[in-house]
């Protein structure tokens, strides 16, 4: 039998259409629609061969995309990051037709160490996912809800009463006599949602720390201070068991704590951080760091924000960003070396402070 040779696919996910581009064996491109639904995806899979490298742009209905592929027709399937492929996004004429075919031209000139490849979650990685995902909106949900009770006391002079009033159900209940009028009419109804919010964020909460408890590298990470079982269930979640990373800089890099980089001539300039990969992530590692720092337990990450912002005079919220950054290559190390976490002193303490104290004599 003769070698099938390799066709390139790329596919632009809609969602509730596709389009689809195939380079041929003969350098020829051919474009296909269809629909995203179950029937439609099968019709899609009928024109893929086991040979075939496909191409998706990352999202949620990709990843179910991938696998379907992988599974029903073989085909080698790269996921890839939206946010690094410019010359889709800024180019002058977008089309679904025009991004399918980039997409099928880019796995046919690049090699895969070319490619911005996100790496395929495994199922249980995504069901983690949506479940971090449904808590993070719960939260928020609880969150607006508070923010708008709390101004409709502000609204009516009771300006004594504060978000700590508001925490439970039970001083909710008592405080709210205060209102009066459609202030009070609509502040039962918000109580009515926060009880919701509440009792599915408890529901939610139960899931995860229960699987907390069980999970060897979750139970790993919580030997760190400040890291409790949300934190730990939400970095396993998007990290895994750390396998597809080489090193912890990597791992930093994917949740969006590295600096912008602006070096151009004499130009050397260190910009923001990137905000890539997950948000709600990154902002869990900020709250577990402030957590660390008020831990009786000492660490070496304590110890460089004691120093940077008491002696050295650096932002507290920036130097709580940069050991936020520091915790999640801390949190890849046990991960990888599946090891409890070892308090130690920060190396760097004793040649710090002797600077502090060499520039103080001189000014």
């Amino acid at each position: 039998m003769k070698e099938e040779k390799r066709r390139f696919v790329g596919i632009d996910m809609g969602k509730r259409e596709y389009t689809m581009a195939i380079i041929g064996a003969n350098g020829k491109m051919k474009d296909f629609h269809g629909k995203t639904s179950s029937q439609g995806r099968q019709a899609l899979f009928r024109l893929l061969t086991r040979t075939d490298k496909v191409a998706l742009e990352a999202g949620n209905l990709a990843f179910i995309m991938a696998y379907e592929i992988q599974e029903q027709v073989g085909s080698e399937v790269r996921v890839l990051n939206s946010a690094k492929l410019p010359f889709i996004w800024d180019a002058p004429t977008k089309t679904d037709k025009e991004d399918a075919r980039k997409l099928a031209r880019l796995v046919e000139e690049r090699r895969d160490e070319k490619l911005p490849i996100v790496p395929l979650p495994s199922k249980k990685e995504i069901g983690r996912r949506k479940l971090i995902a449904n808590y993070g909106r719960e939260v928020k949900g609880r969150t607006r809800y508070l923010n708008l009770l709390h101004a409709m006391f502000v609204h009516q002079g009771h300006t004594t009463v504060v978000k700590k009033n508001l925490a439970t159900s039970e001083r909710r209940n008592e405080t709210v006599v205060l209102l009066t009028g459609q202030e009070r009419e609509e502040a039962e109804w918000i109580l009515k949602h926060l009880e919701l919010y509440e009792q599915r964020i408890k529901e939610l909460k139960g899931k995860m720390q229960k699987e907390a408890k069980e999970d060897e590298d979750m139970k790993n990470l919580q030997t760190i201070p400040g890291v409790g079982p949300v934190v730990a269930y939400a970095f396993v979640a998007h990290v895994g068991d750390g396998s597809r990373f080489s090193k912890g800089a990597q791992v930093s890099n994917y949740i969006g704590f590295v600096p912008r980089l602006d070096y151009s001539g004499t130009i050397q300039r260190q910009g923001h951080i990137t905000k890539h990969g997950n948000s709600y992530l990154r902002g869990l590692l900020v709250q577990a760091a402030w957590t660390m720092t008020l831990c009786k337990k000492d660490s070496s990450l304590k110890e460089r924000y004691i120093c940077l912002t008491a002696f050295g005079g650096k932002s507290k919220k920036k130097t709580i960003v940069s050991i936020a950054r520091r915790l999640s290559e801390l949190m890849y190390s046990i991960l990888r070396n599946k090891n409890n976490f070892e308090s130690r002193v920060w190396v760097g303490r004793r040649e710090y402070l002797t600077d502090i104290k060499e520039l103080r004599k001189c000014s």
